[in-house]
């Protein structure tokens, strides 16, 4: 799985996490008082922060993550590199010949691509389907008589299955409809088209949109769903509370119409999700018709900042649970110019490094891997290290071993894994036998000099000088290391670009000098396998 996948992946969870934490926060803090202190419709505006919070502040952390790098990542002196001496470039002698390739571990299925897909496909149905019901809605209306114009909005006669609701069309126009059966009775004709008329004067018919793609987006989310039910009851609220604080608008009238209604429409009504229609707990609504709450604005904000300051460090903190260790790009390459010293293997860190990367950072074999690597490198590291700096090499080639074999000291028939593609070697660094003899190693039966790490080592930086004369470049070397001289020259000459980020990103070389870039990476900050 891809990093931006992961981090949208992960994001969506948290999102998900979220709406159910701040509904609960949200319901708890109105039981506790806080109803009785602020009207329905600043009740129905703090809710719908809520539901904003819940849902962006994971992506705007994810956003805010990319050039803001968390600060654990950045303890460097824990780093392997703070004892690396600084190297110059080496000056070597053209040597021919074939290169070390070993094999690569198999990569478990994707569940979690396979999770995502799923739940991406149910939410594009669930919007389809309810699309497909907007667009009969349409048509269904646009054939219903029309009683009056009220600026934009058609008021037209419905079907008493249907009852009273308000929809609005982009680009189409917008509606009220009311149940034909009203018209024997003009007062309750006249409250049931200024209610409708309200809720287009509120935008709640505008905001049906946006719950529509909220219940589309977590439709297998209970907690969701309980959420936008809620909402769609405040909207209702709302709507009742704005029109019995009218002047010519009777408290005891507007309660005998929404009387009259509820016993006329169905409890399940078959319109579209956000559709404004009928909300049943009419006994609420009526009581709440003569108990008025007063405004305060203050409260209001008062409440959404308090919401706010707990779901914000809950995004950071389920986020980074769900994330797990995974690195972004900007860290990558922070760590990456912070680790740099003079004449040391440079790391350019692009979209393929801090995929391999991640790989080793948060997925359990990554991680076993490459702590074993920096266990083993303990034992040779001196003497390896010593080779490599007697030759003006970067000690950073270490990572090559850490790769190839976890600094393991492995035979050829070892079936032990290794993070380089190819056929398999022995040793550390995982010399075939055509390149050791080339590179005067015996390996002959009963006598392997690829498992004497000290000759081996001496061997690989004799290659190491050749690959890096003929190149001049230490990404195109190692990729000779792993896919052979005559690979890279013929990659060269058919492409013309000498970029290795640009040739493992169109295929045309494997990622061996990515895996290795990011051994490097670890190599220099360990602290990210804790």
């Amino acid at each position: 799985m891809s990093a931006f996948v992961r981090d949208v992946l992960a994001a969506y969870l948290t999102a998900a996490v979220l709406v159910a934490v701040g509904f609960g926060l949200l319901r708890a803090a109105l039981a506790l008082g806080m109803e009785r202190r602020l009207d329905a419709r600043q009740t129905l505006r703090v809710g719908r922060v809520a539901l904003g919070l819940a849902v962006l502040l994971p992506f705007v952390a994810l956003a805010a993550r990319e050039w803001m790098p968390s600060a654990p990542l950045f303890k460097f002196e824990r780093s392997l590199v703070s004892y690396a001496a600084p190297l110059t470039p080496v000056e070597a002698r053209p040597v021919l010949g074939a290169v070390t390739e070993t094999r690569s571990s198999g990569m478990g299925l994707p569940w979690a691509m396979v999770g995502m897909g799923l739940v991406g496909a149910g939410a594009l149905a669930f919007l389809a389907w309810e699309l497909r019901r907007y667009a009969r809605l349409r048509r269904k209306l646009e054939a219903l008589p029309v009683l009056r114009r009220v600026g934009r909005v058609r008021v037209v006669l419905g079907d008493a299955a249907d009852g009273a609701f308000s929809v609005w069309f982009p680009f189409a126009g917008a509606w009220a409809v009311v149940p034909a059966e009203v018209l024997e009775d003009s007062e309750a004709l006249r409250l049931t088209v200024r209610h409708e008329l309200q809720h287009h004067r509120q935008r709640d018919t505008v905001f049906a949109y946006a719950r529509l793609g909220f219940d589309s987006a977590f439709f297998w989310n209970p907690f969701a769903r309980a959420f936008s039910r809620w909402l769609a009851e405040r909207q209702e609220f709302a709507c009742d509370e704005a029109l019995v604080a009218m002047k010519n608008v009777s408290a005891d009238a507007y309660a005998r119409c929404l009387l009259q209604a509820s016993l006329r429409v169905p409890a399940a009504l078959s319109l579209p999700a956000g559709v404004t229609g009928m909300s049943h707990p009419t006994v609420r609504r009526i009581h709440m018709l003569f108990q008025p709450r007063p405004r305060s604005p203050v409260r209001t904000l008062g409440l959404s900042l308090s919401l706010a300051l707990v779901l914000a460090p809950l995004a950071l903190w389920a986020q980074g649970t769900v994330r797990g260790r995974a690195v972004s790009l900007t860290e990558a390459r922070a760590l990456a110019e912070a680790g740099q010293k003079a004449g040391d293997l440079p790391v350019v860190v692009d979209a393929a490094v801090v995929e391999q990367l991640n790989k080793f950072v948060t997925t359990p074999k990554g991680r076993d891997f490459m702590r074993k690597a920096l266990a083993n490198l303990q034992e040779h590291r001196e003497a390896m290290t010593g080779t490599l700096r007697s030759r003006s090499l970067p000690e950073g080639l270490l990572a090559v071993a850490m790769v190839e074999s976890a600094v393991s000291n492995l035979p050829e028939t070892s079936r032990e894994p290794s993070m380089a593609p190819g056929p398999r070697g022995a040793g550390v660094w995982m010399f075939i036998p055509e390149t050791a003899r080339r590179y005067g190693l015996k390996v002959e039966a009963g006598r392997d000099e690829r498992l004497d790490v000290a000759r081996e080592t001496e061997a690989a930086a004799s290659l190491f000088q050749a690959l890096y004369e003929r190149y001049g470049d230490w990404r195109l070397a190692l990729a000779a290391y792993n896919q052979g001289e005559g690979v890279v020259d013929r990659v060269l000459a058919e492409s013309g670009v000498r970029d290795v980020s640009e040739l493992v990103r169109t295929g045309k070389l494997n990622g061996y000098t990515a895996t290795v870039q990011a051994g490097v990476l670890l190599l220099r900050n360990p602290h990210l396998l804790d």
